[in-house]
């Protein structure tokens, strides 16, 4: 009985993964990036990859002050470069040897909830991204699990009433998995972010 529990939280987990992480590429072609513009949601990465040429990218808030947070890295040939876009807003960015010309921007977009509807029911997970407490609505009777992303179980807890609140300042900032599993067994499975 221990192996199959273990087994299906296992499967689970790896289906929580593969929606947790959505993975975009931007490459240089030329002298641009390809693409130039791109909307993403919170939480999700960006993969910048030089296909040819000295270049970098430079996301940085001394050159963009506006931008959210800072990103980039240094001018190079042949490099490949992550960043995982964990708040939302409006980000520029350049390539500094050629930066008349060799820009983009990477719209990140805010949901103040999750929601789902499944089997004629609805639920909400909010408010996203959260900090010091995290709501559940339209669960009553289920249950909540929230792992981080390297799959470790960081909360379990009952959902009690129509609308739940989880109080989570005590969970590092980053992105959430969390499965639902409703009063009638299904389950309902996302990401969230902890500011």
């Amino acid at each position: 009985m221990y192996f199959k529990n273990f087994s299906l939280s296992i499967a689970m987990l790896f289906s929580l993964f593969s929606i947790a992480q959505t993975n975009h590429t931007i490459t240089t072609s030329g002298a641009s990036f390809s693409p130039s513009e791109l909307t993403i949601e919170q939480g999700d990465t960006v993969t910048f990859v030089n296909t040819g040429g000295s270049h970098n990218v430079n996301g940085t808030q001394a050159t963009f002050s506006s931008n959210p947070e800072s990103f980039g890295n240094s001018v190079g040939s042949g490099w490949t470069y992550q960043h995982v876009f964990s708040i939302a807003g409006e980000y520029d960015f350049q390539c500094d040897p050629h930066s008349s010309f060799m820009k983009g921007k990477i719209t990140v977009q805010n949901a103040t909830y999750t929601e789902s509807h499944h089997s004629g029911s609805s639920f909400k997970i909010f408010p996203s991204p959260f900090q010091n407490s995290l709501s559940i609505q339209g669960c009553n009777g289920g249950e909540i699990f929230l792992y981080n992303v390297v799959g470790r179980l960081e909360l379990n807890s009952k959902i009690k009433n129509d609308i739940h609140k989880l109080t989570v300042d005590n969970l590092p900032s980053g992105i959430y998995l969390y499965q639902i599993t409703l009063a009638n067994k299904e389950t309902i499975s996302g990401k969230i972010v902890k500011k």
